[in-house]
């Protein structure tokens, strides 16, 4: 029996060119068209798609990291360059990625907006870009109505209700409330069932429906109507008899979701149209949704606004295209007015709200007009409608918004400094060129500008700028521990005015560490963005520390060797009774007036007396390297300040107490060096690799890794082609792989969130270290995505200690193992998600299988999830069998 999912499938527009690709064959040629000149030339597909020399270089990557919009061509009288500007407003030679530095005046500039940043190529031996646009054998073309049989297997089904579970305009965590609040019951809604009547005479029947909506009664119509060569041309109502489905809708968010689902996400839009029956459904579209929305908006109806928000809600952008840009315009005047924009239990209006500005800045020309807009002042006060947005919007949709402005900013005319073109800047007198700086440490955000909206003396409410100097001056001061003043050396401030949307560099930014990303020239207004990102991110770090002391307050008594590393916890109790929740407040205080010394909290009871034991082992390194840490922090705790002398004693104490430990000591004491790794600024590798580490003796078991590799890894045959392209791949320019080395090439594709935030195909080679520098050199030279463990051999040799197989030989230099190492220190926190590819010469043996079942296992308890998949052929265990399967000497 169907369910209304599979008439979705039956009625989705792409579904026969799908199917139909699944059984196409491919031409034996690709066809390439030249960035300049617009010239086309045809190469081979299988040497274009099997590049194993390297000679189309695919540019998507460089082109997406810099969000590139144009390549510029540099031609001289010896050669041809070609470039673009990375996010540092540097150019980057695109065959070799060196920077260059031209004179921008000779620099031919090409757009490269409306074209698949994946097309784009360096073809080496022509040096020319070039774009690989879709090639016309590959293009299915279908007719816009389908073979409606009653009796398949989609329409397996009679005429009734169904349910169609889609989204409300609502927030998840607004769904979850409604239903506490019992405002909402989970399981049936009225408003998400659908009548379906069902014709049982079969025919060719129109995918694009004929609507028909009854606002009173809130029900909406498609009527799916046979086709016919001799109808007429004109638009007309079809009977119900003349229908092979019909489909009643009782919301407009389930009708729309619907459209979505079989026709809008599949390049249906209300620009163009390949058909009149398409064109029909656009007219209709317009007239009964588009049209009648507009008017509402426009005469100021009653309840326009919500009814508009929930339609944008549903509206993917290709079809909001088609509202007119005034009416769109008022609705966001009238969200100002109703000062309103939080996501409610019934509607996401904030969510919404960012979509609508998103809609209006992707349209042409309404950059500038935006812009302007925020510029405007709309109170008494001089608040300028820029403060009163970014006051009311919060979160992540904070963020977006503060992005949304930055980027259409770049676009306008207040990009230009001048106050002649700009008289909105006449009250700036901060520098063009800022030497911002932004760093983190101990989980702790500092910079030297902090923004706020203040008012001037011209009456003004702009961005006034606090800027730390860096240098400081003698005042006279009470001391800490008397009323006498004392010489104290105070930080010299200087204070800016600038309006937010002006320009300002930012030097050296690709180095400094923040919450937002910043461009190297940025309107005044993200310096305020991200500095009030990094103060809630502060706050929820202080927050955490807080608790640690609150939650370690018995444990400190034993510390007795470095007293006034108690400090702080008994500045944080009070007197006899106080509750825990005082205790968490005051040492929130604390945290506020000790700069950045709060952060030593993070090292508990409990590991400071690991310290102290650890240090009595005084004829190591790591011993001594420890009571340096300990001493900083002493000093810390003592002056109640953290100054620049001791912070870069800490962190490097820190630092060398990592590099003079071992994997062991690591993995025995893993909650210690997860603290001096935070001290240290490390990022987590070692903690990943230690925390792995002690999963291995727990899987020294032949017939639970065999049970798990079935049951987790998918394992495919790696047909013999595909095995000789692998193994000749890097074999011409590297020929002593041919020595006995395992070869294998590891494709990650990295998810957050359900989005593809970056693949890497990366090779790994089998061998220790001596074997590699013995055939490849000292560095080894090896290819160019490698995977490296030389750099790092110490922490390696200690991660593969315990990879013995089931025969009690030691596995440690399998590419397979190499890979999970790498995999541990550059991958796994990028992403929730992970499809993890690898193709592989030899048969994947028994310890590389354990560590691949490890690895999943290992993600699962991060809460993350991986997908393996194994090609290889498993009949081939060495170079001996793999030269008798190709049939090569």
């Amino acid at each position: 029996m169907a369910n209304f999912q599979d008439i979705i499938e039956f009625l989705r527009l792409d579904r026969r060119s799908d199917e139909a690709n699944k059984n196409e064959t491919l031409p034996s040629e690709v066809s390439l068209t030249t960035l300049e000149d617009n010239e086309s030339y045809l190469v081979s597909r299988d040497v274009f798609e099997n590049d194993t020399l390297n000679k189309y270089k695919r540019l998507v990557q460089i082109l997406e990291s810099n969000n590139v919009e144009y390549i510029y061509v540099w031609e001289t009288n010896s050669e041809r360059k070609y470039l673009i500007k990375n996010n540092n407003s540097q150019y980057i030679n695109l065959l070799d990625y060196s920077i260059e530095t031209p004179n921008p005046a000779v620099l031919e500039s090409y757009s490269i907006e409306g074209n698949p940043k994946n097309g784009y190529i360096y073809d080496v031996d022509k040096n020319r870009v070039v774009i690989k646009f879709i090639d016309i054998a590959e293009v299915l073309i279908f007719s816009p109505y389908i073979t409606y049989d009653p009796n398949s297997v989609y329409l397996d089904i009679t005429s009734g209700d169904y349910s169609f579970y889609y989204s409300d305009p609502t927030t998840l965590f607004a769904d979850v409330l409604n239903v506490l609040l019992g405002f909402k019951k989970i399981g049936f809604d009225s408003k998400k069932i659908v009548t379906i009547t069902k014709s049982q005479q079969a025919g060719q029947m129109k995918l694009f429906p004929f609507m028909e909506v009854n606002n009173t009664s809130k029900s909406f119509t498609l009527k799916y109507a046979y086709y016919h060569k001799e109808e007429p041309s004109s638009q007309f109502t079809p009977s119900d008899d003349d229908c092979g489905l019909i489909l009643k809708f009782r919301s407009i968010g389930a009708l729309l979701t619907f459209l979505d689902k079989t026709l809008f996400s599949h390049g249906v839009d209300m620009s163009s149209s390949s058909s009149s029956i398409e064109e029909s459904f656009q007219k209709q579209f317009k007239q009964l949704i588009i049209a009648p929305l507009e008017k509402k908006i426009k005469d100021n109806s009653k309840l326009y606004y919500n009814d508009a928000l929930e339609i944008l809600y549903y509206l993917p952008d290709s079809i909001s295209s088609a509202i007119n840009e005034d009416t769109l315009w008022i609705l966001i005047e009238e969200g100002i007015t109703r000062d309103s924009l939080t996501n409610k239990l019934t509607l996401a209006e904030e969510d919404i709200y960012i979509k609508l500005l998103q809609i209006i800045l992707e349209r042409e020309g309404q950059q500038n007009n935006f812009i302007e807009h925020l510029s405007k002042q709309i109170d008494e006060d001089g608040t300028l409608l820029l403060e009163y947005l970014y006051d009311r919007i919060h979160g992540d949709n904070g963020i977006k918004f503060a992005n949304l402005v930055n980027k259409a900013w770049r676009k306008s005319r207040f990009v230009d400094p001048g106050t002649e073109e700009n008289p909105e800047f006449k009250s700036t007198d901060g520098p063009l060129i800022l030497p911002y700086k932004s760093e983190k440490w101990l989980g702790l955000y500092f910079s030297n500008a902090k923004a706020t909206f203040e008012i001037n003396s011209q009456k003004e409410r702009i961005l006034q700028v606090a800027y730390d100097t860096g240098q400081y001056k003698t005042e006279m001061r009470p001391g800490v521990k008397t009323d006498n003043l004392i010489p104290t050396q105070v930080e010299i401030i200087d204070y800016f005015w600038y309006h937010p949307f002006y320009p300002i560099a930012l030097k050296n930014i690709e180095k400094q560490e923040t919450e937002i990303k910043l461009d190297s020239i940025v309107p005044a207004f993200m310096l305020k963005a991200n500095r009030d990102k990094q103060f809630w991110r502060n706050v929820i770090t202080s927050s955490e520390y807080a608790l640690d002391i609150a939650t370690t307050l018995s444990g400190v008594g034993n510390i007795t060797k470095f007293k006034y590393l108690t400090r702080l916890v008994q500045l944080a109790e009070t007197a006899e009774g106080v509750s825990t929740i005082s205790k968490v407040a005051r040492a929130a205080n604390i945290l506020r007036y000790v700069k950045g010394a709060a952060g030593i909290v993070e090292i508990t009871s409990g590991s400071l007396n690991l310290m102290l034991k650890l240090t009595d082992a005084r004829d190591t390194e790591f011993g001594e390297t420890l009571t340096k840490v300990l001493f900083f922090l002493e000093l810390i705790t003592l002056s109640g300040e953290l100054t620049a002398s001791l912070k870069i004693g800490l962190k490097k104490s820190a630092k060398e107490a990592i590099e003079n430990s071992d994997g062991a000591l690591r993995v025995k004491h893993p909650k210690l060096f997860a603290e001096l790794y935070k001290i240290a600024g490390f990022r987590k590798i070692y903690q990943h690799i230690d925390d792995f580490m002690q999963l291995r003796p727990q899987y020294h078991d032949l017939s639970l890794v065999n049970k798990l590799w079935k049951e987790r890894i998918t394992n495919k045959l790696l047909f013999p082609t595909n095995l000789r392209k692998l193994y000749f791949k890097y074999l011409e320019e590297f020929p002593k792989l041919k020595k006995g080395f395992n070869q294998a090439e590891f494709k990650t594709a990295i998810y957050n969130q359900g989005k593809k935030v970056e693949e890497i195909t990366e090779f790994s080679l089998s061998g220790d270290k001596m074997k590699l520098t013995n055939y490849f050199g000292n560095p080894p030279d090896l290819p160019e995505n490698t995977i490296d463990i030389l750099s790092d051999y110490e922490n390696f040799e200690s991660f593969v200690k315990g990879a013995f197989d089931f025969n009690q030989q030691l596995r440690g230099y399998d590419s397979e193992i190499k890979y999970v190492f790498n995999f541990l220190k550059n991958h796994i926190d990028k992403g929730d998600e992970f499809i993890i590819e690898t193709k592989n010469i030899f048969k994947t043996c028994g310890s590389c299988q354990r560590e691949f079942v490890m690895l999943e296992e290992y993600l699962k308890l991060q809460g993350k999830k991986v997908k393996f998949v194994v090609f290889s052929d498993e009949t081939i265990h060495g170079t001996k069998m793999l030269k008798s399967k190709l049939k090569i000497k």
